[in-house]
Order: structure tokens, then C-alpha cells, then sequence
């Protein structure tokens, strides 16, 4: 009886055995897991650290960019500024200079319509010079005065020149 009683708790043992070993087993297969799982964590640590260094980098090399860019946009502007100024003075001496060259007035047997609508000089509707350009138009199409370089006074000029002169004006203030 003794004996059984020793070969159950022998067997008993041996089965107790058999489950702590596999579980040993299974515990070393989770830990060599973990340290797999932390190796690979340790690796992308390493790698999102020098991923931020990247970044960081990137951002302050954008920041410098965009400076260079906003200071580039600023001196285009101006450029831009200096070179409205300078047509508008070429226009101004064009204009000097025609007028210094005795600007020739088209004749008024040359003319037979207004240059600017095409309507038919008759009785009813008569030429009238632009003293700006020397063209002939009609009328309603020469209904503007402004003072120009050659005359302190207002003087009559075509919807043309006077446009061309307001807004030649206008940037210039």
C-alpha cells in the first residue's frame, strides 16, 4: 500500500514536473519574445530620434527658405515699384520730346470720322484736335480738358489720352 501510495505520488511528481517544465518552456519562449520586442523597440527609438534630428533640421532649414523668399517677394515689389516709375518716366520724356519735335496735327481735309468711334464729320458733328496726341475726333470722343506739359491752361484731349493721362497721374501720387 505504501508502495502504490509512492508510485501516485511519483507519478503525481512526474506530471507536476512535466507541466513546470512546460511551463518554463513557455515562459523562456515569452521572454525571448520580449526581448525580441524590445530590440526592435530599441531600434525604432533610435531611428524616430534621428528621424526628430531630421526634422528639426528640415524646419529650420524651411524657416531660412521662407525668410530668403519673403525678402526676395519684398525686393521684387520694390523692383517692381522702381520699374512703374521708370516707364512712366520714359512715357513722360516720349511725351516731352514729341512735343518739343512739334508734334504734327493730322490735317483736318485727312480726317472724314472720328478716330476713336468711326462716326462721319458732317455739320452736326465737327472735328476738334487732341492737343495730346493730334488726332481728330469728334466731340462726345474729345469731351475731356486737362493741363499738359505744353499748356499751364486745360486744354481739350480724346478719352484715350485723358485715361491714359489720369492714370499716368494718379500713379504717380
Amino acid at each position: 500500500r505504501e508502495m502504490e501510495q509512492k508510485e501516485q505520488q511519483l507519478v503525481q511528481l512526474e506530471t507536476d514536473l512535466k507541466i513546470e517544465k512546460e511551463w518554463r518552456r513557455a515562459l523562456q519562449n515569452d521572454l525571448q519574445r520580449e526581448s525580441e520586442t524590445i530590440s526592435e523597440l530599441r531600434a525604432q527609438t533610435l531611428q524616430l530620434s534621428t528621424l526628430k534630428k531630421e526634422f528639426l533640421h528640415l524646419q529650420e532649414e524651411n524657416g531660412h527658405l521662407q525668410t530668403i523668399c519673403e525678402e526676395q517677394e519684398q525686393a521684387l515689389q520694390e523692383l517692381g515699384c522702381k520699374l512703374s516709375e521708370s516707364k512712366l518716366k520714359i512715357e513722360t520724356i516720349k511725351e516731352a520730346n514729341k512735343a518739343l519735335q512739334g508734334l504734327v496735327w493730322l490735317k483736318d481735309r485727312d480726317a472724314t470720322s472720328c478716330k476713336l468711334c468711326e462716326r462721319e464729320f458732317s455739320i452736326s458733328t465737327r472735328k476738334h484736335h487732341c492737343r495730346n496726341c493730334g488726332e481728330i475726333f469728334c466731340n462726345a470722343c474729345s469731351d475731356n480738358e486737362l493741363p499738359l506739359p505744353s499748356s499751364p491752361k486745360p486744354v481739350r484731349v480724346c478719352d484715350t489720352c485723358h485715361a491714359l493721362l489720369l492714370q499716368r497721374c494718379s500713379s504717380t501720387t
